[in-house]
């Protein structure tokens, strides 16, 4: 017997959902994010992609699975209406110049920002996840949880020891600051936590050092963990803790 829609009314709020839900696969699964997901697939990079596990202002974090487990997809939204605000960020580094009054550009640039300074964090020895691959508006990297579940952020889990993990986190802030890069938007919503400590995740709009606003950027994600962990206990100065980064 051939499958019939139901006629059952629906209610309003499952109307919205629906609605909703469609407009987001719209807005991250077009044409040429499909074709890029199809080549990481084709790769190796992993063989099925589940399910979300984090959506953003600019983009969809899924969790995919692989033969041997897992890895984490980041598609950035060519919809994002977010442009201006990533423009502070990418003015001024060389990396990215000549790009960015083209929306598509944009993104597909912010993708490769993100997978770029993933490189520079990993390597300079902080807790980020590793970086795999880059391909258009996506970034495939290490899954970041245990048994398939993601580990929560800061914000939403809290510390089991806020003067080590602040201390960890600080160093991290340190060595990016010796490989000469800044996060620009360190906070509790953007760094997950396990039982051995803090992770450092959102990376796309770290800046170089050679960028005119990096010392604020810095003083700002320094503040923010300052006045984080403050509130759980720490004694922290602030000017103290930004010397300890530069290393005076």
């Amino acid at each position: 017997m051939a499958m019939s829609l139901s006629k059952r009314k629906r209610p309003h709020l499952e109307d919205k959902q629906v609605v909703q839900k469609s407009k987001t696969e719209e807005e991250v699964f077009d044409r040429p994010t499909f074709h890029a997901l199809s080549k990481m697939i084709e790769k190796g990079t992993f063989d099925t992609l589940d399910y979300p596990i984090c959506t953003g202002k600019e983009a969809n974090v899924f969790r995919a699975s692989t033969k041997n487990g897992f890895v984490a997809v980041k598609i950035y939204r060519t919809t994002a209406p977010v442009l201006k605000r990533m423009h502070k960020y990418m003015e001024g580094d060389n990396r990215f110049k000549d790009i960015l009054h083209n929306k598509f550009e944009v993104m597909r640039a912010w993708a490769r920002k993100e997978y770029k300074n993933l490189q520079v964090m990993h390597d300079a020895g902080c807790r980020v996840p590793a970086p795999i691959l880059c391909d258009r508006n996506i970034v495939a990297m290490e899954f970041l949880g245990h048994e398939g579940v993601p580990y929560s952020t800061l914000k939403e889990t809290g510390s089991l020891n806020p003067q080590r993990d602040f201390e960890l986190i600080l160093e991290d802030v340190a060595k990016l600051y010796a490989a000469e890069i800044v996060h620009a938007d360190l906070s509790e919503f953007n760094i997950l936590m396990d039982d051995r400590g803090p992770y450092l995740i959102d990376v796309g709009q770290a800046v170089l050092l050679s960028h005119p606003q990096a010392e604020d950027f810095l003083r700002h994600d320094v503040e923010n963990l300052v006045k984080y962990f403050r509130h759980h206990g720490v004694k922290a100065d602030l000017e103290e803790c930004i010397k300890k980064v530069k290393g005076k």
